[in-house]
């Protein structure tokens, strides 16, 4: 079978991407029929988690009341105590460096802001 590189436009975002020889060789050496995705890699994600961002804690001070979250693409995104549902208990959930977590992102005076964050158990 001969592959070659693919331009793909995601049908969740609309980016163009592509689908690369050696994605679709790992496809045929898992068995699978070698087809060209709909979703970039971070629309995938997003489906997978309920439509959610995935991400991990890169630093979070609960005396400061804020940190950053490394998203699965790489880029720091900003967190706030205030987009940080609390427990039961009425405090925020420990968030230590590393921990994987959901959220979503608006649009803030100061940029992009991670909202609604909480941990992610898998």
């Amino acid at each position: 079978m001969s592959f070659r590189d693919t331009l793909v436009t995601c049908q969740g975002c609309g980016k163009r991407f592509v689908f690369t020889v050696e994605a679709q060789r790992q496809m045929a050496e898992r068995g699978q029929t070698v087809t060209v995705p709909d979703l970039c890699e971070s629309c995938t994600r997003r489906v997978k988690y309920g439509g959610r961002l995935h991400g991990r804690i890169k630093w979070f001070s609960a005396e400061k009341g804020y940190g950053f979250i490394i998203d699965d693409d790489g880029k720091e995104i900003f967190v706030h105590r205030a987009g940080i549902p609390l427990t039961e208990a009425g405090t925020l959930p420990p968030l230590p460096e590393g921990q994987e977590v959901l959220y979503e992102v608006i649009e803030s005076p100061k940029g992009p802001q991670a909202v609604q964050v909480r941990p992610y158990t898998g």
